[in-house]
């Protein structure tokens, strides 16, 4: 866990030291949901049936104080970047690579919540940038290297170094790997 909370203070400082490492740890807002995400996760992988309990009560905090839906059953990978800790939703399917960034308002989660077939939840693959208001919606995957634009609803998948944008998201240009969420 620890390690993975290193890594994502490594992404929101962009890889920065001492007092500036500091002060994001201390004051960023979106480190401390991060944390939060962090551990809910460890206590829920980690820690039997008292760690269920556990992420259930950081799933409640993480909605009461952050007004997201993050599920705590969600694989996040490490690097993971929050830029504003608002309005995000992650279903408890959905899987997300390193190196990724979201902004706010952005949705991962369930196409069809009546069909039992549509509980399928996204897969995002690294080094990704979901822009804010983004939809992407069902058992869809994501590849590497990929930029959602922002309210981008995306149904289908989208392949790697790739921009995709508008309702319903369409490719409209491929990228180079050089372009990354690292950047």
């Amino acid at each position: 866990m620890f390690d993975y909370i290193r890594s994502d203070l490594s992404a929101i400082t962009n890889r920065a030291s001492g007092f500036r490492a500091f002060r994001a740890a201390l004051c960023t807002h979106t480190f401390h949901m991060t944390v939060l995400i962090r551990f809910g996760c460890w206590s829920r992988s980690r820690l039997g049936a008292p760690g269920n309990v556990i992420g259930a009560i950081t799933e409640y905090l993480i909605r009461v104080v952050y007004a997201s839906d993050i599920s705590c059953k969600a694989k996040i990978g490490r690097y993971f970047h929050v830029m504003h800790g608002q309005d995000i939703v992650i279903g408890s399917e959905v899987v997300i690579g390193e190196h990724c960034k979201v902004f706010n308002s952005v949705t991962f989660g369930n196409k069809d919540t009546e069909d039992p077939s549509g509980n399928a939840q996204p897969k995002v693959g690294d080094n990704c940038v979901i822009g804010t208001g983004a939809k992407l919606l069902g058992g869809i995957s994501i590849g590497d290297n990929v930029r959602i634009g922002a309210n981008a609803v995306v149904l289908r998948d989208v392949p790697s170094n790739t921009v995709a944008v508008g309702v319903p998201a369409r490719v409209i240009t491929h990228t180079s790997t050089s372009t990354t969420a690292r950047a």
